[in-house]
């Protein structure tokens, strides 16, 4: 197997503000093509440059950020860690948390993002980590739905088959975005598809001159040397279920005595 193939994983994560959910946690994350040229649909991995040990810290305005590790190539680097998650990392994910989908119950606490080799697993185990000084809570108002419950943002791609597919499970809404008849709120799929877009958008880099690093969102997976561009976003009507949202959750019970 060849380690040669690389990408990045830039996962989020985060928490709720009520007490009761002070164990749990939410992540979802998004796979990115990197590269100092122009990217195809679909096609293989790049294998430019090297991954190497570093040490990097900054503190940009409302953020902390640590990494260790670098991405060079001959004469200067593939990517700065510590500059995307600055730059457009951070603030795309803040501002996707302002938009009306995810509760204002959530918090983002922290990027972390991984350089991906063709085994699938970062090097070295090793990862730059983007931290809010203050977390960012969701944009939408009304009750908290239950953390396991949560809205599915499927990612398309021009490659058929599973291969070609992928998906992300968003933090919880509010019940707000429940329709009467217990689907999701047909104005909470159109406006969060307009907004997803939006942040896959953003978090892509397209410079001017093709000989500089860009970026696209992508599917990717095992064996980890092709790679599809997200293409195009679609939301289902039901809600679904990640049951690993609610694994520390202790449930409080209440009973009533029966008589005859």
């Amino acid at each position: 197997m060849s380690l040669d193939q690389k990408h990045l994983y830039l996962v989020a994560k985060g928490g709720y503000t009520a007490t009761e959910l002070a164990s749990e946690s939410w992540q979802c994350g998004v796979r990115l093509w990197v590269d100092p040229s122009v990217p195809t649909n679909e096609g293989l991995l790049p294998t430019t440059g090297e991954y190497a040990s570093d040490t990097a810290s900054s503190t940009p305005t409302g953020l902390h950020i640590t990494s260790n590790w670098a991405w060079n190539d001959i004469g200067g680097v593939v990517i700065d860690p510590s500059q995307y998650l600055e730059e457009t990392a951070a603030p795309a994910w803040a501002a996707y948390m302002g938009e009306d989908t995810i509760s204002q119950f959530v918090r983002l606490e922290e990027l972390r993002l991984y350089p991906m080799q063709g085994n699938g697993l970062a090097f070295e185990g090793r990862v730059a980590v983007c931290t809010y000084d203050t977390p960012v809570t969701g944009g939408r108002t009304g009750t908290l739905m239950p953390p396991e419950v949560s809205l599915v943002v499927s990612h398309r791609t021009l490659r058929p088959g599973p291969r070609g597919r992928g998906r992300m499970y968003l933090p919880p809404s509010s019940a707000t975005a429940i329709a009467t008849s217990g689907f999701v709120s047909s104005t909470l799929i159109t406006n969060e598809l307009a907004d997803h877009v939006t942040f896959l958008e953003a978090l892509s880099l397209d410079p001017v001159n093709p000989a500089e690093t860009h970026v696209r969102p992508i599917i990717t997976g095992s064996p980890w040397t092709n790679y599809a561009v997200i293409t195009s976003i679609d939301i289902g009507t039901v809600w679904d279920s990640q049951r690993r949202r609610r694994r520390s959750l202790v449930e409080a019970r209440s009973s009533a005595s029966v008589s005859y």
